[in-house]
């Protein structure tokens, strides 16, 4: 895209949102926290990513994406993303990853998860990936990957101890 391009969609895009939000910022209301279910949803998400358990896959839509902007992952489908996460979860695998944990944030209004990983041989969990989950009737229909760079900025800690989780 060129400059102008870039400049003429922005210069659009500032229009339609001063069409639709109040004129002053101090009017905009934040959003919404996550409600009880998207909660309870999360909790069984880290849970069963935590262990590295199938359980993931039963918390997906048919039809679930993931996704890793700026980065080209692009992942569709429940069955597709159950095998990416079999590869990686399993420590017999030459692609395995290491031991995960995570801890609860929200992004953008929406329940996220700040996943931490153990790789083999290491003594500590450090910031891998902030999973954003956008959750439609009581199933996760998306999954927008962040790289860990923007954990401070959520007030996350870069590493978390193995002996404690902390």
């Amino acid at each position: 895209m060129s400059t102008a391009s870039a400049d003429s969609a922005l210069a659009r895009a500032r229009a339609t949102l001063r069409e639709h939000l109040p004129r002053r910022r101090a009017q905009w209301t934040a959003p919404a926290a996550p409600s009880r279910d998207e909660r309870v949803i999360l909790q069984r998400y880290m849970d069963a990513a935590d262990r590295a358990d199938a359980a993931v896959a039963e918390l997906l839509r048919q039809d679930a994406l993931v996704t890793m902007p700026p980065g080209p992952l692009w992942v569709a489908g429940r069955d597709a993303i159950e095998d990416a996460l079999a590869r990686t979860c399993d420590p017999a695998s030459p692609a395995y990853f290491g031991r995960w944990r995570h801890l609860p944030t929200r992004a953008n209004g929406r329940p996220a998860a700040a996943g931490y990983v153990q790789r083999p041989g290491t003594a500590v969990y450090r910031a891998q990936v902030l999973d954003v989950l956008r959750i439609e009737n009581g199933m996760i229909a998306e999954i927008t990957a962040f790289e860990p760079h923007l954990f401070p900025a959520f007030g996350l800690p870069l590493t978390l101890s193995a002996a404690t989780g902390d």
